[in-house]
């Protein structure tokens, strides 16, 4: 099992935040707090293809802090889902 992680984590070259924002199409990375209500559901099904093996916790709460303002969660698994969740769900009131 720690190999499968290691291997996993070895894919990802850049932060999870960095490779959210590209695949977003946003020039900066405070862009990605600024997202359409669709955007912010297909960014939620981008990070669903993304192994919560593939970042720490500590990354996880911190991309669901950025993108949610939500409390940290206690392991990566959680975190990965309350963002997928949140983004997935979002509602604005314009």
């Amino acid at each position: 099992m720690r190999e499968e992680v290691e291997q996993v984590m070895e894919q990802w070259t850049i932060g999870l935040l960095e490779y959210l924002a590209q695949k977003s199409g946003c020039t900066y990375l405070s862009d990605l707090r600024y997202l359409s209500q669709w955007e912010q559901f297909r960014l939620s099904r981008e990070i669903a293809r993304i192994p919560a093996a593939a970042f720490s916790l500590s990354i996880w709460n911190d991309a669901l802090d950025y993108l949610t303002s939500l409390p940290p969660e206690p392991c990566a698994s959680d975190a990965r889902e309350a963002l997928i969740q949140s983004l997935s769900e979002r509602r604005y009131v314009l």
